[in-house]
C-alpha cells in the first residue's frame, strides 16, 4: 500500500496500542499454567498472532474475542513433529526454541520469512552443543527454516550479556518447567536490560519467581515451579500500554503538534519510557551544546527519537545503537538515509549517528517501508512537519506492531491519502 502523507497539524488524545513485549509473556506464561487464564489486550498485530500460532501448535488453546484472549494451558508434551511459523516476530522465535525444547518429543520446525533467517541464535547453538541437543538451521536471506529436536536440561546457562536480551528471556521462560534449578550467567553486561525486566515482571504475576543477582550477572531459576493461571481465571490480566509506540506521538507533540498522549503506566519497567527524558535534554540542553544520548538498552525508540534531533538546533550524537542493523530493517541505515532524503543532515557511523540540526524538512520525495513497520510511523510523522507530502511505499508494514496507526493518525487530523496497492 502506497500512501501520500500531507503537511498538518495534529491534536487530540492518542491512546497508544497494547505492549507487544507483555502480551508476547503473558500469553506463553499463560499458555504454560494450568487450566484456563485471560489477558486483556485491545490491540492484535503481527507479531502477536505469531505468539498465539506458536502456543497453539505446542498444544494451548487460545480463542480471542472483544479484546479479551482466553488461554487454556498447555497439558502433557507434543508427540508428533510440528512446525511453528514466528512470522517475523524475533521474540516469538527467541522465546519459543526453548520452551518447545522442555515439550516437545519429536522435531519442532521454526519458519519465518522477512529477515527473521537472519536474526542471530549463536547463543542458543552453543547450548545445544553442550547439552547434544540436535538442530539443523537452513536459515538465510530467503526466510527462516530451523529445526530442532531434544530435551533442554537444567543447566548453569552462560551467555553474553550484549547480545539480544530475548535469549536471556527465552530460558528465563523454559527454566521453570526443567527438573532441576538453572542458573543464567552473562559474562558481558546485559544490554537492552529492561526486557528481562518485563519478563521477570510478567513470569512473577504468574507465580513463577526468578532472582537475578548484579553483582555476579547471574540469574537463579528454580526447577519444577508451575505457572499459575488462577489469578487470571476471572479477571483478565491486562497488558499494559507500548510505550515503543507512545515514542511517536511524544516525538509529534515535541514537533509541536497538539498531542496528549494516553494509554502508558508512567511506573513502567519498560525502558522505551525513557523517550520522554530523552526529548526533554533535545528541548533543554543549549543548541550551542553537543547532546549525546545513549540508546543502548532501547533501540526500539531511535527511529522516531532520531526525528526530534533532525530538528534540534545544533548537533546531536546517538551513540551504542549497532543493534539496529539486525532488526527488521538495517534501521541505522534507513533513518539516516530517509531522514536525509527529507532534508535533515544526518550522518551514519558503524553504531551510532550524528545530527547536524536543520530548521526544517522540504520533503517532496518518496520513501520506501524498508519493510519495517518503525520506519513508515517515522516518515508519516516526519511529513506532518515537512514543507510539501511524502509518498511512503508499503505502508501495510505497520500491521507488525500497529495496524491501527493511520486511523489513529487521522483521528487526530493527520493527513494522507492511499495512492494505491503494490504489486
Amino acid at each position: 500500500m502506497k500512501v501520500k502523507v500531507y503537511p498538518c497539524k495534529l491534536s487530540g488524545t492518542a491512546v497508544v496500542p497494547a505492549s507487544k513485549s507483555y502480551a508476547h509473556r503473558a500469553l506463553i506464561c499463560a499458555a504454560l499454567a494450568d487450566g484456563e487464564s485471560k489477558v486483556e489486550c485491545a490491540d492484535m498485530n503481527d507479531d502477536i498472532r505469531a505468539t498465539i500460532r506458536a502456543v497453539t501448535a505446542l498444544g494451548a488453546k487460545v480463542k480471542y474475542s472483544e479484546g479479551i484472549l482466553t488461554v487454556n494451558g498447555i497439558t502433557g508434551r507434543v508427540k508428533e513433529d510440528i512446525v511453528i511459523d514466528c512470522g517475523e516476530s524475533g521474540s516469538t522465535l527467541r522465546f519459543i526454541i526453548p520452551v518447545a525444547l522442555t515439550l516437545c518429543d519429536g522435531y519442532v520446525r521454526f519458519v519465518g520469512g522477512g529477515k527473521l533467517g537472519e536474526r542471530p541464535l549463536g547463543e542458543y547453538f552453543s547450548v545445544f552443543d553442550s547439552q547434544g541437543i540436535y538442530y539443523r538451521n537452513n536459515s538465510g536471506k530467503d526466510g527462516l527454516d530451523l529445526t530442532v529436536r531434544g530435551d533442554l536440561i537444567a543447566d548453569d546457562f552462560e551467555l553474553e550479556g550484549n547480545i539480544s536480551s530475548q535469549f536471556v528471556s527465552g530460558l528465563l521462560l523454559a527454566a521453570p518447567g526443567l527438573a532441576y534449578d538453572s542458573t543464567i550467567t552473562l559474562s558481558k553486561p546485559l544490554e537492552s536490560k529492561d526486557y528481562v525486566r518485563i519478563t521477570m515482571d510478567v513470569m512473577g504475576r504468574y507465580g513463577v519467581v526468578a532472582y537475578y543477582d548484579s553483582g555476579a550477572r547471574k540469574f537463579t531459576v528454580y526447577g519444577g515451579q508451575k505457572f499459575n493461571s488462577a489469578p487470571y481465571s476471572e479477571q483478565a490480566y491486562k497488558v499494559e500500554g507500548d510505550w515503543s509506540q507512545a515514542a511517536f506521538f511524544y516525538v509529534a507533540r515535541a514537533l509541536g503538534h497538539d498531542i496528549d498522549v494516553k494509554g502508558v503506566n508512567g511506573m513502567s519497567v519498560q525502558g522505551d519510557k525513557v523517550v520522554a527524558d530523552m526529548l526533554g535534554m533535545v528541548k533543554a540542553v543549549a543548541p550551542g551544546r553537543m547532546l549525546t544520548l545513549d540508546v543502548k538498552n532501547v533501540p526500539d525508540i531511535v527511529p522516531a527519537l532520531s526525528l526530534a534531533c533532525a530538528l534540534r538546533k545544533g548537533g546531536t550524537h546517538i551513540v551504542n545503537a549497532g543493534r539496529l542493523r539486525i532488526k527488521e530493517c538495517d534501521r541505522l541505515h534507513a533513518t539516516a538515509e530517509g531522514l536525509n532524503a527529507l532534508g535533515a543532515r544526518v550522518k551514519e557511523g558503524k553504531d551510532d549517528m550524528f545530527f547536524d540540526g536543520v530548521d526544517g524538512l522540504k520533503g517532496g520525495v518518496q520513501l520506501p517501508d524498508y519493510h519495517d513497520h518503525r520506519m513508515v510511523m517515522t516518515f508519516a510523522i516526519a511529513a506532518t512537519v515537512c514543507e510539501n507530502p511524502v509518498i511512503i511505499t508499503g505502508a501495510e508494514s505497520v500491521s507488525k506492531s500497529y495496524p491501527a496507526f493511520f486511523n489513529d493518525f487521522e483521528k487526530l487530523g493527520g493527513k494522507y491519502e492511499i495512492l494505491g496497492s503494490e504489486v
